[in-house]
């Protein structure tokens, strides 16, 4: 799967962090289906499913034949949101907002991403690390 997030960077772009959804995304599918079919559907999307932080950008990648991606620039981040509902704090996932300067609704969401307080802090420190070479440059 390394292959194919490489192939969603740009040219100087370098990898900071990779996450996958929490089991708990396919927990109606791993309780509640006796059969194979929805449990080897459910694996598929966990391994193809990425969140992808590198040091310009956040992406959200799925997809195994067909890929659909969705990034978002640091520089355009605003704010970072975690929501971690009681369970989430027992199993260690929660959903991940990213919002922009675009609008009050987040433009990139994730759900059931393990560890989302490491995750938000990755993503924090990417959009601080931008803001400030930017300053820098702005100076110069």
């Amino acid at each position: 799967m390394r292959n194919k997030i490489n192939r969603h960077l740009h040219k100087d772009e370098k990898l900071m962090y990779v996450e996958v959804p929490s089991w708990m995304k396919f927990h109606r599918e791993l309780v509640f289906s006796p059969l194979i079919f929805p449990l080897i559907h459910a694996f598929l999307k966990k391994i193809s499913t990425h969140l992808v932080i590198t040091n310009d950008r956040v992406i959200a990648r799925h997809g195994i034949i067909g890929e659909h991606s969705k990034g978002v620039k640091f520089n355009n981040i605003v704010s970072v949101k975690v929501h971690q509902p009681a369970f989430g704090s027992i199993f260690n996932y929660g959903h991940i907002h990213l919002y922009t300067q675009s609008g009050g609704h987040s433009d990139l969401v994730f759900h059931y991403i393990k560890n989302p307080i490491k995750v938000k802090k990755v993503i924090e420190k990417g959009v601080n690390l931008n803001t400030s070479v930017k300053e820098r440059e702005h100076r110069s």
